[in-house]
């Protein structure tokens, strides 16, 4: 009976063992994955940076252009070689045109509860991290020197002395353009949207093929207006005294920056912590701090300097139909474009 006894210890003893191994080589392995992440922006690094000191795990992430995104995730999957594990950043309109198109996966992210529903998607294929503002970028010093007037509204944009000298980007590979195409076409209707926007076209004389490029344009005295969008912050203002940010008075578009786990990645239970870590009230503390922006959780203080929501117009936005039109509204655009 005793010799029964200590047998059965001893493999009671050895299965213990065995788990405890298995687990502490989970955590290690776990510890040494790596995420692959694409977004639109690398100052989300320092974001990444705090995630991995709290977890362990490291985070890769590659910049590209919003459209760019969305292309080589339709590669990747026609492929069948995974590369990303993640995006971060980017428009809302293209994560609900990758979600469609079963470039995304699903989760319910507990952190995402405490969410507005206009900032995350209702089957859990993307949750909105921080809000983005278009405003415009002008350049005060060229302006007066044009006697023009300082612009309010969009159709202030059109005026004769800013011919040639208003910078956008291009819709087909910059969120930024395509958020404000979509939206004066959401408010003013088609025929009216497409009426403006064709003497928009005829203000701008060249696309650039970045959203950050009309506000570059702009600072170095190559555009008086630059198309632009921005956490809300004053940073462009207060590093050069001859820049002036505007919201226009007749409403402005904007979208909040999404994060979503790439369907077919093979490290999905990390990728689902860096969802809820990125979600939650610390994660969204970091990236107030290091974005210097408005987050989506309402429990996060908004840093002192970012401009008040409360007193900017903003556009009413179908996100889901931006993405359902996207097509569409980009083979209009180049139609109209190169008239």
């Amino acid at each position: 009976m005793k010799k029964n006894i200590v047998v059965l210890l001893l493999v009671v003893t050895i299965v213990f063992s065995v788990s405890g191994c298995k687990k502490d080589q989970e955590t290690v392995g776990q510890k040494e994955v790596t995420l692959n992440l694409y977004g639109v922006t690398d100052k989300i690094r320092p974001v990444l940076d705090q995630f991995q000191e709290e977890t362990g795990i490291k985070v890769e992430n590659l910049t590209m252009k919003n459209g760019e995104i969305l292309q080589r995730l339709k590669n990747e999957k026609d492929s069948g070689v995974n590369i990303a594990d993640i995006w971060f950043t980017g428009g809302a309109d293209t994560f609900i045109n990758a979600s469609q198109n079963g470039l995304l996966n699903a989760y319910k992210s507990p952190e995402g509860e405490g969410l507005e529903d206009v900032m995350k998607d209702k089957d859990g294929y993307w949750y909105g991290t921080s809000l983005t503002l278009v405003n415009w970028v002008v350049n005060k010093q060229l302006i007066e020197e044009k006697g023009l007037k300082m612009p309010e509204t969009w159709e202030d944009l059109l005026q004769e002395g800013l011919k040639g000298e208003v910078s956008m980007s291009n819709p087909a590979s910059s969120g930024t353009a395509y958020n404000v195409v979509s939206a004066i076409l959401q408010t003013k209707g088609s025929e009216e949207g497409w009426e403006y926007i064709d003497k928009l076209i005829d203000q701008v004389p060249f696309f650039t093929a970045r959203g950050s490029d009309p506000a570059r344009n702009v600072v170095n005295g190559e555009a008086i207006v630059g198309v632009n969008a921005s956490n809300g912050d004053r940073e462009l203002e207060e590093n050069n005294e001859h820049i002036k940010l505007v919201y226009p008075k007749d409403g402005t578009g904007w979208w909040p920056q999404p994060v979503a786990i790439v369907e077919g990645t093979e490290h999905l239970e990390e990728a689902q912590m860096f969802v809820d870590w990125i979600l939650s009230k610390k994660g969204m503390e970091v990236l107030a701090k290091v974005r210097h922006a408005a987050v989506a959780r309402k429990d996060v203080e908004i840093p002192e300097d970012i401009v008040d929501i409360k007193d900017i117009n903003l556009f009413m936005t179908d996100f889901q139909a931006n993405a359902q039109n996207r097509e569409e509204i980009l083979s209009i655009w180049l139609e109209h474009a190169e008239k």
